[in-house]
């Protein structure tokens, strides 16, 4: 039994189990983004980071990018707040070179450019990467990945995408099931004696209706592979704009109306339905002596309400006389209406609440290392428990799959196994996938041979 960001609306956020014995709904959510590379170099990775969560509360990732399958890893150096990192990155050629990278884009990438982010067999300066999971993460992080000496670090420059969480409230009582979307500022770094983080504008899209088609973590992205004039993350259906621009920041100064974006609540029926949003994330444009210098809050927060490209004031501000305070503590006035203040296209994030997400299997496995502790990760995702798993026949020495669906243990031999996993959940839906797993080492022959 698995849930995530199950409450009631007026509640705060609660987790309300993990694993049990019994038949019971799995809630999922996904999330594929967009990402363009503004860090003016090379880059040779990407990394996210989720607090407060573990590896086996990872379901899916996403693959398809120019790193291929991510390493996972979990760190639990404070017990009372797990960390996981999915970091993608470069595999180095023989020479000690990067093999992969993403390049610079060589001019500035527009949301309808992107499909190719998607595609690996181009480098426009943009890359898709994406991850699912259980759980109630209290922040999540994207760090692009930067040549240091021959290692890979984080860059200095934060992502400034976002993550939504999702407020669902099951059905009871002849009502729907309901849930809300709250889109958060990107979680970046406050500077020093500031209160405020870097501003960036959000752009909602959403569906405008909601069917029963699932929706796989590889669907939420921005192309439009079955050429039915929608972009796969629309899940087959025409979207609309929820909310053209508003200006998100981090802050400690308990500017709520700064720090997140709460949707409307979507009617679910019964709750066999598929949510599905789009968020567009751009730099914020306006003039640096429109930042408050005291406490670092952009003070050109609002957006002119046209939506025509051809209008004057498309993009621009609004008020022709805004207070601002310089860091000495003396006032002046900017004029924002007179300026551009939603910058660069800088990603966006496809994100999908399923309330009751499909039986599945993850897509792949990381290698493992001979007698090295292999990292527990879910492979069997969704559906309703318990689960019938019908055991493996290949996997590796000290390898097990649990009645849970977890892979975990310590490999004993180096090798290449490939091995095939079936399971039946308590519904009787069928799932089955084949893996090819690497352990590095020495092979362990077995005795007599």
């Amino acid at each position: 039994m698995k849930y995530i960001h199950l409450l009631a609306l007026a509640s705060p956020l609660v987790l309300l189990g993990a694993q049990g014995a019994v038949a019971s709904t799995a809630y999922g959510d996904l999330n594929n983004f967009d990402t363009v590379n503004d860090t003016g170099q090379e880059c040779h990775g990407f990394e996210i980071e989720i607090e407060d969560v573990h590896s086996t509360d990872i379901t899916y990732t996403y693959d398809w990018n120019h790193y291929g399958p991510p390493k996972i890893r979990e760190d639990n150096s404070d017990p009372a707040h797990p960390r996981v990192f999915i970091r993608y990155e470069s595999a180095k050629n023989p020479n000690g070179t990067w093999a992969s990278y993403t390049a610079v884009p060589s001019g500035p990438i527009t949301p309808t450019d992107g499909h190719s982010c998607t595609n690996p067999s181009v480098n426009q300066g943009c890359e898709h990467f994406g991850v699912g999971y259980y759980g109630t993460p209290t922040a999540i992080r994207y760090n692009w990945l930067v040549d240091n000496g021959g290692v890979l670090v984080h860059h200095t420059s934060p992502v400034l995408v976002a993550t939504p969480r999702w407020n669902y409230a099951p059905p009871a009582g002849g009502q729907p099931a309901v849930v809300v979307d709250v889109i958060p500022a990107p979680v970046v770094p406050i500077p020093v004696a500031k209160q405020f983080g870097e501003p960036s504008f959000v752009k909602v899209i959403k569906t405008k209706t909601h069917n029963a088609n699932d929706v796989a973590l590889e669907d939420l992205v921005s192309e439009d592979r079955d050429a039915d004039g929608n972009q796969d993350w629309q899940n087959a259906e025409p979207a609309e704009v929820e909310t053209e621009f508003r200006l998100l920041q981090t802050n400690t100064a308990g500017k709520e109306d700064k720090e997140e974006l709460e949707g409307r609540g979507d009617e679910m029926d019964d709750g066999d339905e598929t949510v599905t949003r789009r968020y567009e994330f751009y730099k914020y444009g306006a003039a640096a002596n429109t930042i408050d210098g005291e406490k670092g809050e952009a003070m050109c927060d609002e957006v002119n309400p046209t939506t025509d490209p051809n209008d004057p004031l498309y993009l621009h501000g609004v008020g022709t006389a805004v207070e601002v305070t310089a860091a000495n503590g003396e006032s002046y006035e900017v004029n924002c209406e007179a300026q551009v203040v939603v910058g660069d296209y800088v990603g966006a994030q496809m994100a999908g609440f399923d309330a009751e997400m499909p039986l599945g299997l993850i897509n792949h496995l990381q290698p493992g290392e001979k007698d090295v502790e292999y990292l527990p990760r879910s492979v069997v995702i969704g559906g309703n428990t318990p689960y019938l798993i019908t055991p493996p026949v290949g996997l590796p020495p000290g390898l097990s799959l649990a009645s849970d669906g977890v892979l975990s243990g310590t490999p004993t031999s180096g090798g290449v196994y490939n091995f095939t996993v079936e399971v039946t959940d308590a519904d009787t839906v069928v799932a089955s996938n084949t893996y090819q797993m690497t352990v590095d080492g020495d092979v362990v022959l077995p005795p007599g041979c």
